[in-house]
């Protein structure tokens, strides 16, 4: 990808999105735009979401941005995985990295699927204390401990989620949780964290990830 350079909002929009296994909505990629970029001094203006959409606009097929520049400088890159439209976008293979690449038909010739048949499922849930949760929100600032992201929405609400440093689901019995073995992460990094099969990404590692 050498004709990528280095720190645009190109090359940071292939980072991001490989982070996110190959795809993601608008509102994934804008978090981890934004902490790439201003871990690194870049800055992040009121006008950074619309520079990556028209970036992602720029280098997508379907778009008519794409369509209208001259043909010698067009350069496909992401692909609308849902129709135009639609906010869903994903890195054509060439641009995803050794471990998210897929054969190309799995990438781009399978559009439908039977979904909304009626499942009956049985499962057991460990419950959490909501008391907890809500404290630890409170004392993170309702902010992302990996890369500061904090959105309000209706009123006195926040996007944000609290991570057990130990799922629950490895416990084998009913325990004390204290506050330290909580942490508040944006759905994007609490996403990131649970991608390790065998044991969460720590806040550091997740720090690193989106770093790179």
């Amino acid at each position: 990808m050498k004709h990528i350079k280095k720190g645009s909002w190109l090359d940071d929009l292939i980072h991001v999105l490989n982070t996110l296994g190959g795809k993601g909505r608008y509102d994934e990629i804008y978090p981890l735009a934004k902490a790439r970029r201003t871990s690194r001094g870049a800055n992040w203006t009121t006008h950074a979401k619309a520079s990556i959409r028209r970036t992602v606009e720029d280098h997508a097929e379907s778009s008519l941005n794409f369509q209208r520049q001259d043909p010698s400088k067009r350069k496909a890159i992401f692909y609308s995985v849902q129709g135009h439209g639609k906010g869903v976008w994903a890195l054509l293979p060439e641009y995803l990295s050794p471990t998210q690449a897929k054969p190309e038909t799995d990438q781009l010739t399978y559009h439908e699927g039977l979904e909304g048949i009626l499942e009956e499922k049985k499962y057991l849930r460990r419950s959490r204390d909501p008391r907890l949760v809500q404290k630890r929100k409170k004392k993170d600032d309702f902010t992302c401990q990996a890369c500061a992201y904090r959105e309000k929405v209706d009123g006195d609400k926040y996007i944000i989620d609290v991570h057990h440093i130990m799922p629950l689901g490895n416990l084998t019995e009913a325990t004390i949780t204290n506050l330290d073995d909580l942490v508040c992460l944006c759905p994007n990094c609490h996403r990131i964290a649970h991608s390790r099969k065998d044991r969460p990404y720590s806040v550091s590692e997740i720090k690193n990830i989106i770093m790179k």
